[in-house]
């Protein structure tokens, strides 16, 4: 049997991971874009976003409880819970003991109920105070219910978790590596252009020619998916869809700097400018949501203040994050049915801008829907696996 997957995100890849432990599927995963991870990638602009997984990425960290890192340990055992700063008026930075303020002791309740009675979400820029030249964060990209699932969120995680480094090592190279010897084949930089199910199948259509698989899943970003599938003449519901676009920049500090004293990874968060500094690897990523400006020498002289650097910074890489594919999903999760609304025998979808009974759009989402179609092309081809490597 062979089974494609179109993408190489964090839901191609843990389809490809729970494909793996079948011998008789031959599974090739296939990018677009040069290198693989999709939303979670490097690329020589530095990060996507600073990477964060909650202590309620169950799925997901199943997934990566099984892949060996860069030193034989697992990827999750790599992963380092994130110190969480606050700034505080007339106190500085204050360490908080929840991941999110309006839950922290350490903030005085006066300031905690302040953010109750005027809630705004971390991700529009829209929202800030006064003059405001941020072009990416965007309020329509919000409906009512996807604020709802983000508020609920906060009762489900309290604690979060990163690599002390870059993704591409940390994650996506160990991941890649894992699947590639239990024969898993990644193409990159191979778009595809048109599916067409044939008997017993769905053929698939990129630069390189056309190829006919018995399964494919369509794990790729969901304002790629609804061109492919009008390409290919398959149905559709959904037209239009809204995202958020933040500004990401990965910034290597000089060794002397004294913020890179920290044990281990914190987070710290200001004005609309969250960065993670990642004290092993001399860096930080910044990510700019609600601030008053993405200007680069503005968030760059907000980055200097935030950590108190005195030296010049060793280099500076921004990811503008404008195309589509490389936006937060944040409108309502959609239906399946509603991505393809009629069945089509062998075409499988997958991805975190399904439902998937995750509240926040996110790796864990990923994984979910990964398992989602994985279950469903298990049952329809009557797929077994060996006892340990059997998934739930």
């Amino acid at each position: 049997m062979r089974v494609a997957v179109i993408g190489s995100g964090i839901s191609g890849l843990s389809c490809a991971f729970y494909l793996a432990d079948h011998s008789g599927v031959e599974t090739v995963v296939i990018e677009r874009d040069a290198v693989p991870g999709g939303r979670a990638n490097t690329t020589e602009q530095g990060e996507h976003c600073p990477r964060i997984f909650l202590d309620d990425y169950h799925t997901l960290f199943g997934i990566l409880r099984r892949i060996a890192g860069t030193d034989g340990r697992s990827v999750h055992a790599h992963l380092q819970r994130l110190r969480r700063y606050s700034y505080a008026g007339g106190h500085g930075w204050v360490e908080v003991s929840h991941l999110y303020r309006v839950f922290a002791k350490e903030i005085p309740l006066s300031r905690r109920l302040q953010m109750i009675r005027r809630p705004r979400s971390p991700l529009v820029a829209e929202q800030y105070r006064g003059a405001n030249a941020n072009r990416y964060g965007s309020l329509k990209n919000f409906s009512r219910l996807a604020l709802l699932r983000m508020a609920l969120s906060l009762l489900r995680s309290r604690t979060a978790y990163t690599f002390d480094g870059p993704t591409r090592t940390h994650l996506i190279e160990p991941w890649v590596r894992h699947l590639s010897e239990r024969g898993v084949e990644l193409r990159t930089g191979c778009p595809v252009t048109r599916l067409t199910p044939v008997p017993g199948g769905i053929s698939i259509e990129t630069a390189g020619g056309t190829e006919v698989f018995d399964a494919v899943i369509v794990a790729a970003f969901v304002p790629d998916v609804i061109p492919l599938l009008a390409a290919s003449g398959l149905p559709t519901a959904v037209r239009a869809l809204n995202h958020t676009h933040c500004k990401a920049i990965t910034v290597e500090l000089d060794p002397a700097e004294p913020i890179l004293a920290a044990a281990g990874p914190a987070m710290y968060c200001r004005d609309g400018i969250n960065i993670v500094l990642q004290p092993a690897h001399r860096r930080s990523i910044v990510l700019v949501t609600r601030a008053a400006s993405s200007a680069d020498d503005f968030v760059l002289g907000k980055v200097r203040q935030f950590l108190g650097l005195r030296h010049p910074l060793r280099s500076v890489g921004v990811r503008d994050n404008q195309l589509p594919h490389e936006a937060v999903y944040a409108a309502t999760y959609l239906r399946p049915d509603a991505v393809v609304t009629r069945a089509v025998p062998g075409l499988y979808l997958a991805g975190s801008y399904l439902r998937n009974g995750y509240p926040v759009d996110s790796g864990e989402g990923a994984a979910r829907t990964a398992l989602a179609a994985y279950r469903q092309i298990r049952h329809a081809y009557g797929l077994t696996t060996s006892p340990a490597a059997r998934v739930g």
